[in-house]
C-alpha cells in the first residue's frame, strides 16, 4: 500500500511559511492538534518541520524570554532538511525510515516536491 492511502492531507496539518513567526506555527498546532507544523513555501514545496520535540529543546535551551521567542521566525527553531517520503512509497519502507530516524511524523511530497500530507505513526498502528 502507498502512503498517499495512510497520511494525513496537507488540509488539516499544521502550515505555515519559513518567515511566519513562533506563535503562527503553535496556534496551528494547536488548532489542529498535530504535534507537527510544516514549514512549506507558497508554492507548496517544503522548507522544514517544526515539532513537539523541537519547541521542548527550544525551551530547555533558548534564554530569551517567552514574547521574544513567539515573534521570532518559527524556522529558526525548526528542522531544515526533514525526512521525507514520495506519495507512491510504500507504507512498509516509510515505517522503516521512521524506526531507523526515531521519528513519529513524516512530510509526504508528491513528485513535483509539493507537500501533499504527512505521514503519521498512529495513523499507521
Amino acid at each position: 500500500m502507498h502512503v498517499s492511502k495512510r497520511m494525513i492531507p496537507i488540509a488539516k496539518v499544521p502550515s505555515i511559511t519559513p518567515r511566519d513567526n513562533l506563535k503562527k506555527a503553535l496556534d496551528s498546532m494547536t488548532k489542529l492538534s498535530l504535534g507537527i507544523c510544516i514549514i512549506k513555501t507558497e508554492e507548496g514545496k517544503l522548507e522544514g518541520i517544526l515539532t513537539d520535540g523541537d519547541l521542548r529543546r527550544l525551551i530547555l535551551t533558548v534564554q530569551n524570554p517567552l514574547p521574544a521567542l513567539l515573534v521570532s521566525e518559527a524556522m529558526a527553531f525548526g528542522t531544515k532538511n526533514p525526512k521525507f517520503v514520495f506519495a507512491d512509497s510504500l507504507v512498509g519502507d516509510a515505517i522503516t525510515l521512521m524506526d531507523e530516524k526515531q521519528i513519529w511524523d513524516l512530510p509526504v511530497l508528491d513528485s513535483e516536491g509539493k507537500v501533499t500530507g504527512v505521514l503519521n505513526r498512529h495513523n499507521l498502528v
